[in-house]
């Protein structure tokens, strides 16, 4: 698949079938991951890989109603800021260190046929802290974001909506 086309094709999958990822997948799922950039090359992402289903089920739990497809995936990653390694002029880059991160993943798995949902749990602290205790985290490392991963069980065709000229500006406001 071309990048673009993948990029412009992919949907979010909220269900799965019981199709498994090979670990081969899933390393360059995570190798993805791993290359996007980051402030100052700080690398500052951790990633915690769960395959294991009653511990999905406690992190959709913890995250709530819309965290639903992890009962249904085949792996969750959860991605994680470790401030430890953060950018120290600007700690707060590693919400976008980790979003990067997350994208990469997500197109990565499209291009290899398996569909994915990002799964919002920071800033919602409530998330955040509920994930903390889960894994019995340390308080440098802050739970960012969950993406649940599987081969889709839903088929989602066409494109994402037009392109939107009203919000490019060229030069000027």
């Amino acid at each position: 698949m071309e990048l673009t086309d993948g990029v412009l094709k992919r949907r979010s999958i909220r269900q799965y079938t019981q199709q498994h990822i090979t670990d081969a997948d899933l390393h360059t799922i995570l190798r993805a991951g791993m290359t996007g950039p980051t402030c100052a090359n700080t690398r500052d992402w951790s990633f915690l890989v769960v395959r294991d289903r009653d511990t999905l089920n406690k992190m959709a739990d913890a995250n709530g109603r819309p965290a639903q497809p992890l009962r249904s995936c085949d792996v969750a990653i959860l991605v994680m800021g470790d401030l430890e390694r953060a950018f120290p002029r600007a700690k707060d880059y590693w919400v976008i260190d980790g979003a990067i991160a997350g994208q990469n993943m997500i197109l990565a798995a499209e291009g290899l046929g398996i569909g994915s949902v990002w799964l919002g749990t920071w800033p919602q602290m409530d998330r955040v802290e509920n994930q903390r205790k889960l894994f019995s985290l340390p308080d440098t490392v802050v739970p960012h974001s969950i993406i649940a991963f599987g081969y889709p069980a839903e088929e989602k065709d066409g494109e994402h909506p037009d392109y939107e000229e009203s919000q490019v500006h060229f030069e000027k406001w």
